[in-house]
This record gives structure tokens, sequence and C-alpha cells, in this order.
């Protein structure tokens, strides 16, 4: 194995090499043309580069490819150039500069920027750029249909699936043999357009059009709706997980009036944004039936059709105010006002399962929401040594959307009634600080902070609608929110000290307490059956009252001339007070640092970075209409841990200068490791939970991530103007996640395809050589 591995770098980094000599070739004319540097030319001339060379990678793999463009396995073009010029440059006293620049040529991340301008005059600029995410290249499918489509069938020869246990884990052959694999990607494009205008020294104007279209798919899990069609009941609640698509287009815009003065500045812009999907829904057939023998032909009129719906199409305007003045030469004043409307109007029509409602009462929704900002900050030099600042801000979510009553058949065949509530949010924050100069080794920064926020919906409708399957208890009391109102006062305190001419000390603290009004029976649209239904004393993390506490301690010593070390820490709590939901959370970091000069053109740096986070969960199984208490052994309470811990440590180095002065190097080695735990218990008697089976309780496996780089690049100078770079670099990852079991033939839920993806696993080599010519 150790051969097979050294034979392939080297046959990798051979053709990299041949590839670079190659574009070598291509500059002969231009490196003679060149000659000696002329140092006065250096001083008034912009430096110009271009780059071109090859790269191999030895494996293919969306995940190590995720975002740089290198998943598939072979060669590559590298492709760099910068390049600028104009009078400007010249020394003739000309204003005029021109640009034009790109990176990343020879893969699915590549740019293009250009650019003009006259300076303290006018400018322009047109910039483009690509990034495709990889997301996936072990996803399966049976379904028929091109990825960033939205209409996914299957072949009658597919036959149905009877969901009767063990169902999808008991496919035919044939089925099986409908897999295909897809590799599932998204693709960005950003073109964009600016100019800009000096009318003179104190008035300007710019513009900015930005087009980003996106394609591709991003795979989403789907529910199917189920019905009787052909004489076959299919089933309800099938999961498939299909290839949504992406098929989007975002235009925005950005214009600016601005205004200097001597003291003051003042700007009024324009921004907004209109989202386009090229779709309305997405539709797939159910193969999954109740009824039928696996392997059977659909009924007569073919696969039920479910269809869910995509984003919808949208627009933003929004109008800003922004300004600052200087009140005196210790007082400044800054701040910005804003008003902006979002609107949406797509019809229903087309977005759901036919026949899944009964009635609408609408055909589009006629979305309006109007946000509104305002923020203004005070700073005053008190005294030399102490700085004060004060801080509002104001921001207003008004959601004015009508609300409605909406009929639906839900998955037992019974129509429902549910409204629409628009929620309108409201935050205000008021920040005092200041900084406070103690002597010269001594300084300390203090702050005390309030968040108001408050909930609630504009309309009647929202606030005193009720589940049409309330059992008693459920109801609410005027409120579409679970949490009307809260608010946090936050104090902070930071200490900072240089011990010694080679130590330096920090520590802080934060403290801060979070109070949140509850109504335990507020309106939540899943209330429409009794499955959307929370238990009482049940509160979301993110609202509920909460104590936090924050430490944060560091060290930095210089302990010689040569050797520098750091060491940062870090730790957070959380404690909630409610009833059930998270009970308690932490996270804490340790990062250190060392850094070593060995010569003038030598280093050697290493760090290590350590942490942890976990959580406490306390609920309730089933619904209870009052407020259970922890204590009660005859109920269905049970508990749940989640905790996370990363370690990352990597060793860098530097050498410049070698072989006479002609050869830098740089290698890069990282090793980084984590792992997720998941445990649950139960506070009732469960006699299930010794059966291995069963999943109700006890620990999961760990889901671990396991990865090791090394990158090495040397760069040699040919002569002043021309250099070639190599380098190499692997990456292995190993992780192990059993999420993924459900995924696999024989081992999904009997209702749910299988797609047999796996968790990312690799072992990628990859070698490059370019060419690098830089001219004047």
């Amino acid at each position: 194995m150790k051969a097979d591995t050294r034979n392939l770098a080297l046959n990798m980094l051979t053709l990299a090499v041949k590839g670079a000599i190659a574009a070598m070739m291509a500059f002969p004319a231009l490196a003679l043309a060149e000659g000696d540097d002329d140092d006065i030319a250096a001083l008034t001339k912009p430096t110009n580069s271009i780059e071109i060379g090859t790269r191999n990678t030895s494996q293919s793999s969306a995940k190590f490819g995720e975002y740089n463009g290198l998943d598939k396995k072979g060669g590559s073009l590298i492709g760099n150039f910068n390049v600028r010029g104009g009078d400007a440059y010249e020394n003739e006293g000309g204003t005029v500069r021109w640009n034009a620049s790109g990176a990343n040529l020879g893969t699915t991340s590549r740019s293009l920027n250009t650019g003009v301008s006259d300076q303290g005059r006018w400018n322009l600029g047109i910039n483009y750029d690509e990034l495709r995410h990889n997301i996936t290249d072990s996803y399966q499918t049976p379904f028929q249909g091109s990825m960033g489509g939205n209409n996914f069938n299957l072949p009658s020869s597919f036959g149905v699936v009877n969901t009767t246990s063990p169902g999808t884990r008991a496919l035919t052959t044939n089925q099986q043999a409908s897999f295909q694999n897809e590799g599932v990607h998204s693709d960005r494009k950003n073109s964009t357009f600016s100019a800009g205008y000096n009318f003179d020294t104190r008035w300007s104007t710019s513009f900015e059009f930005n087009r980003l279209e996106q394609s591709g798919a991003k795979l989403i899990a789907a529910s199917s709706d189920g019905a009787t069609l052909g004489g076959n009941s299919y089933t309800k609640e099938g999961i498939a997980i299909l290839m949504n698509p992406t098929n989007y287009k975002t235009d925005t815009y950005n214009l600016a009036l601005n205004w200097l003065g001597d003291k003051n500045h003042f700007t009024a812009s324009y921004y907004g944004s209109m989202f386009r999907d090229g779709y309305t829904n997405l539709s797939w057939a159910d193969p999954l039936q109740s009824t039928s023998a696996s392997g059977t032909s659909p009924g007569a009129s073919g696969f039920f059709i479910n269809s869910m719906s995509t984003p919808p199409s949208n627009s933003f305007h929004q109008l800003n105010l922004t300004g600052g003045a200087a009140l005196t030469s210790t007082t400044k004043l800054a701040g910005g006002f804003s008003y902006g409307r979002n609107t949406q109007n797509e019809s229903y029509s087309g977005t759901y399962t036919p026949g899944t409602m009964t009635s609408l009462p609408t055909g589009s929704l006629n979305g309006l929401v109007v946000s509104t900002h305002a923020n203004l900050k005070l700073t005053n030099q008190t005294t030399k040594d102490l700085v004060l600042f004060a801080s509002m801000k104001f921001n207003e979510r008004n959601n004015q959307t009508t609300s409605n009553t909406f009929s639906f058949v839900d998955l037992g065949g019974v129509t429902r009634n549910s409204v629409n509530t628009p929620m309108s949010n409201k935050k205000t924050q008021i920040e005092f600080a200041g900084d406070y100069r103690i002597d010269k080794k001594q300084t300390v920064h203090f702050g005390y902070e309030y968040e108001e926020v408050k909930r609630w919906c504009n309309n009647s409708l929202a606030n005193n609608a009720q589940g049409s399957a309330a059992p008693v208890g459920y109801y609410t009391t005027a409120s579409c929110a679970q949490v009307p109102e809260s608010n946090e006062n936050k104090l902070a305190l930071t200490y900072r000290v240089k011990a010694s001419d080679d130590i330096t000390l920090n520590a802080g603290y934060t403290y801060g307490r979070r109070r949140a009004d509850i109504n335990s029976s507020f309106y939540n649209p899943m209330q429409a059956v009794n499955q959307g239904f929370e238990n009482f004393g049940y509160v979301a993390f993110f609202d509920a009252s909460r104590k936090e506490s924050l430490y944060k301690l560091g060290a930095s010593w210089q302990a010689s001339e040569r050797l520098n070390l750091g060491l940062n820490g870090r730790f957070r709590q959380d404690k909630y007070d409610s009833t059930l939901g998270v009970q308690d959370g932490s996270s804490t970091s340790i990062n250190l640092d060392a850094s070593y000069t060995l010569s003038e053109n030598s280093m050697v740096s290493a760090y290590y970075s350590w942490q942890a986070k976990q959580r406490n969960l306390l609920s309730e199984a089933g619904r209870s209409t009052t407020v259970i208490l922890p204590t009660t052994t005859t109920s269905g309470l049970w508990t749940n841990q989640m905790s996370n811990t990363d370690h990352t440590v990597g060793l860098n180095g530097k050498q410049k200068g070698l072989m006479g002065g002609k050869l830098d190097l740089s290698e890069d080695l990282t090793y980084s490791y984590g792992k997720a735990g998941y445990s649950t218990q139960t506070q009732y008697p469960v006699t299930t939970c010794t059966d291995a089976s069963n999943a109700s309780c006890g620990a999961t496996p760990d889901i671990t991530s396991k990865m090791i780089q090394f990158r090495f690049t040397g760069s040699y100078k040919i002569d002043k103007v021309s250099k070639v770079v190599m380098g190499y670099m692997y990456q292995n990852l190993r992780s192990n996640d059993y999420f993924y079991n459900a995924y696999q033939y024989g081992y999904t839920p009997a209702t749910m395809l299988p797609t047999n993806q796996t968790a990312p696993n690799y072992s990628v080599n990859t070698v490059f050589a370019m060419y690098n010519y830089t001219f004047q």
C-alpha cells in the first residue's frame, strides 16, 4: 500500500511539472523583453502578474471539493492574473487607472473583475464570480428527472411498495435495480455592475446592481399526503429524499447620495431586492401503498402525485439615512434610520397536493412586512484616560399580512381548520460603556446593556383562534405569541494589564439576566390537530427566562526575542427557568499558540484548540394540559443530554531565501477530531430499554469526525520577473454518523425510500505546479 501511494503521488507530480514547463514556454518573448528591473519604474508603475499551471487530484470527493471546485479526479487548469494600468501610473500627471484580475479560473469557484476610474471624479466596475456547492456524491434515487428540475416520476416497472413491515426494507431486485447515483450540487453565479461619480469635493453618488443566479438542487425530505387511486391506497407520511431545485434569481440595487463636510457626513440611499423562483412547486410520484403487495404495478391511474411548494417570489424595498457629526472636539454623534417594505403575493395554485385543501379564503397570501430601524451612538473623550459610549438601537418587524382560516384534510382524512398567525416583533437595545486607562499598564472596559423584545399579531383572528381539535385546557387568551414580552439586563467588565515588559494579561466577565412573560395557552397554527399541541410548561430556549455567565481569561508571553506564547480561555454557562425544555447548557474553549523564530528567514509556529459544548433537556412524553412536576415518577418525564467536543492541533513552518535567495518553502500540518454524543433517560418504568432494538432510552453511538491535512508549497525564482510555484496537499477525512444507517437498503423505516447515502470519507492527494510572471 505504501509503495502504491508513493507511486501515485510521483505520477501526479510528474504531470504537474510537465504542465508548468509547458506554461513557461508560453512566455519567452515577455521574459526576454523585460530585462533587468528599473528601480524608478518599480516605484512609478504597477506590478502585474500572470499565473498559469496545472493541478491533479487523486480522488473524486464531493466533501473534499465542497466549495473549492476540486471534487473530480484528474487534472485541472490553474489560472490567475492581475494587471493594472492608466496614465496615473505614467508619471505624466494623469488620473485615470484601470485594472483587471481573475482567480481560480480553472475551477468552479472562479472570479473575474475589471474596473476603470478617474481619481476623484468617477469610477466603473464589473465583477463576476461563480461558486459550486458540492453537496453529495453518494445519493441514489429511483426517481426519473434531472437535477434542477421540479418533477420526478417513477417507471411503471418499479411497481409499488407494501409499507406493511418490513416495507421499504424489502425492496425487490427490480426495484433496487432502478436506483441510480446522482451527484447533487447547487451553483451560484454572481454578476455586479458598479459606478460612482463625484460632483465636487462634498457631493458624490454611487450605484450598484447585482444579479445572483442559482441553479442545481439541494436535498430535502418530503412527506407524502396519501390517497386512494386506481383501487390502491397510498401511504400517508411516506418519506422520500428529493432533489429540491434551486432555480433562483435575485436582483439587488443600491443607489446612494453622499455628502461630506469638514466635521459631518450624510448619506441617503435606496436598497432593493427582488427574489424570483423559477418554479412554484416540487412534484413526485408515490410508490408507497398499504393495500398492495410489493412489486405489483400501480393502479390504472398510475402513481399518486404529491406536490409541495418551493420558496415564493418576493420583493423588498428600503430607504436609508445615515450620518455623523463632530459636535465638539471631544464628542461625536452618529446614527441612522431605515424604512423597508417586503411583499409576497405568489398564487397558491399548484403549490400543494390536489385534494388536500378543501377551500381557500384567498388565492394568495398578499403578504406585507414593514421593517423600521433606527440607531444612535454618542462617543465622548471625557478625559485623556476616559472614553464613554452611549448607544440605542430600535428594530421593528411589523407583519401586516391578513389572517385567514384555512381548511385542509389531515392525514386521517378529517377536515381541519387552521389560522395563519403573522407574527410581529419589536426590539429595543440601550447600551452604556466606557474605556478607562488606569495607568500606562492597566486598562478597563465596562458596559451595561438593556434589551426589550415584544411579540404580537396585528389582528383579532390570529389572537383568538382555537384549534378545531383542541382538547380541554388548550385554548388562547388573546395572544398568538407564547412569549409576548421579554427583557434582558447585561453587565460586562474587562481588565487588561501589562504585568511586565514580556507578559500581558486580560480577564473579563459578563452577566446577563433575561426574564420572559409566558402565555401558556397561546394559539399555535399547528393546533389544528392534537399532535400539534405542546406540553404546558415547555418553552423554547431562545425565548425562555435565562441567567447567563461568561468568563474570559488570556495571557501573552514574549518569553524571548524568538519565542512568543499565548493562552486564551472562555467559559459560558446558561441556566433556564423553564419547567420543561432546555434546563441548562455550557460551552468551554481553550486556545494555545506558540511561535519561534529560528532565524531572520525561518520560523515555526504551533497551536492547539479545544472546544466543548453540552446541554440538558427535560420534557414530557405524549401531551399534558397541566404543568408536570419533575418529581412525578408516574408521569412521562424524560431527560436528554447532548454534548460536542472538538480538538484541533496544528504545526506551521516557513523558510525564505534558501539556495542563494531563490527558494521559499512553507509547511502546514493540521489534525482535528470532533465527537458528538446524544443520550436519553426516562424517569418512568420502561421495560423495553433493555431491548437492543429499542432506542427510546440510552445513548446513541457517538458521531465522530477525524481529519488530517498536510500542505507543502515551494516557490523558486528563475529570475527577477518569473518563478515556479509547486505544491502538494494531502487530506484524509474519516467520519462516522449512525444517522446514515437509516438511508441504507434493509435498514430504512418501513415507509421511507432508501438513498444509500454514506457519511463522507476520503483520502485525497493533490499536487500542483504553476509558472508566475510579473511585469510592469
